[in-house]
């Protein structure tokens, strides 16, 4: 009886470095696809996740000032090793092994919810493919890491722990999506611009200093000119109406559904004037170029 107990332990032991192990490794691997661009694990915390989206044309990070929150998430490498190392020395790791395996939970939910994302932005049509193997191995060792902590005996708080990264990953992202869904309906009809710029001008900003430009435009109400170079009417009625420069950097404002009947008849090559709030820029570091987004945009009528 005794051997038998001995015999599961070191059995227990072994598989919980083999999922730490598989862990650790997935983690610098890619978890999904979006067209040509792969998108590993740690590329949420190395702050690469939302610059490799906008490089595929897809949403930029709707709360930019809440990027360091994403620090967070290098702590499944370090608390996997932490784990391991207790192991070896004989030691409980289960609190290590649950936030561990928690945090890797809840990260593999949010590519998965974020590329439901992208695909609505025309990018791909089935998350499950653009998933990659690694974010399936990810999801099984983080949970065999979980359940093969050193605690005995001590199965709800384990099913717990497998819930709680997901759930609370789930809760943020639809919050933070429900926010910026309440933020895009609001259009700027009557609202007073801060700005009346150019789209040339706007962009040479940017491009000479982003930094300086989105402590000056970011959140402010502007009013832009120039020629459409871009103009995307989706099936959902929804329209993206784009100022590019020739080096690839452009200017993109989004319209909601109410807005249709006012830009519908907007082609490329038209002059138009266009008001919005501005999201800020993101630069790619893949393309070298700006993306400077505008939500609660409508044809300026004056």
């Amino acid at each position: 009886m005794e051997k038998s107990i001995q015999k599961n332990v070191g059995t227990k032991k072994w598989l919980h470095i083999i999922f730490g192990i598989g862990l650790l490794i997935s983690f610098f691997l890619p978890w999904v696809k979006w067209n040509e661009t792969l998108v590993a694990g740690f590329d949420m915390p190395a702050g690469n996740f939302f610059t490799k989206s906008v490089a595929e044309f897809g949403p930029a990070n709707p709360f930019p000032q809440l990027d360091f929150t994403f620090y967070i998430f290098w702590l499944i490498p370090v608390l996997i090793i932490v784990s391991l190392f207790l192991v070896f020395t004989n030691k409980r790791n289960n609190f290590p092994s649950f936030v561990a395996g928690a945090l890797s939970l809840a990260l593999v939910t949010v590519f998965y919810l974020f590329t439901k994302i992208i695909i609505s932005f025309g990018i791909g049509t089935d998350v499950f493919q653009m998933l990659q193997l690694p974010s399936y191995i990810a999801v099984i060792t983080a949970i065999g890491f979980i359940l093969t902590a050193s605690v005995a005996n001590q199965w709800v708080k384990k099913i717990a722990w497998l819930f709680l990264g997901p759930v609370i990953a789930f809760s943020a992202f639809k919050f933070g999506e429900k926010k910026v869904m309440a933020e895009t309906y609001q259009t700027t009809d009557n609202v007073k611009a801060d700005y009346t710029i150019s789209a040339v001008e706007m962009l040479n900003e940017f491009v000479k200093s982003d930094s300086l430009a989105n402590v000056k435009y970011r959140e402010k109400i502007v009013i832009v000119n120039g020629t459409a170079s871009q103009v995307e009417k989706k099936n959902d009625s929804t329209t993206n109406i784009r100022f590019d420069d020739p080096e690839g950097s452009y200017i993109v404002f989004s319209f909601e559904k109410d807005q249709y009947e006012l830009v519908k008849d907007i082609n490329p090559g038209d002059e138009v004037s266009l008001k919005g709030s501005c999201s800020g820029s993101i630069y790619s570091e893949i393309l070298e170029t700006i993306q400077i987004s505008f939500k609660r945009s409508t044809l300026n009528k004056n």
